[in-house]
């Protein structure tokens, strides 16, 4: 189980750095942030219910409780960091 949430983990990150190169020309903002992981979250978690449906219905309650939960993280991160480095308008 810790290999797939994981896995989550590291397929949330790339995807969204992918969205985030994309949009590269917008600033960086935390409107901009929430964009592409919700974006990024969108296309994990249809991928993954797909993924997971072994030739049955595709399972997105779980694809969602996975892939959600690492795009979450992902999504704090990026958050974090574009407070932690947002560039100085006071004189020094």
């Amino acid at each position: 189980m810790l290999v797939l949430i994981a896995g989550a983990f590291v397929a949330a990150f790339l995807i969204s750095r992918l969205i985030w190169l994309v949009t590269k020309r917008w600033s960086n903002s935390i409107g901009k942030a929430v964009l592409v992981n919700a974006v990024s979250a969108v296309i994990i978690v249809i991928a993954a219910a797909y993924s997971s449906a072994d030739g049955g219905p595709p399972k997105f309650y779980l694809a969602f409780l996975i892939f959600g939960g690492a795009q979450l993280i992902v999504l704090t991160f990026d958050i974090v960091g574009s407070i932690r480095f947002k560039p100085s308008t006071e004189p020094h």
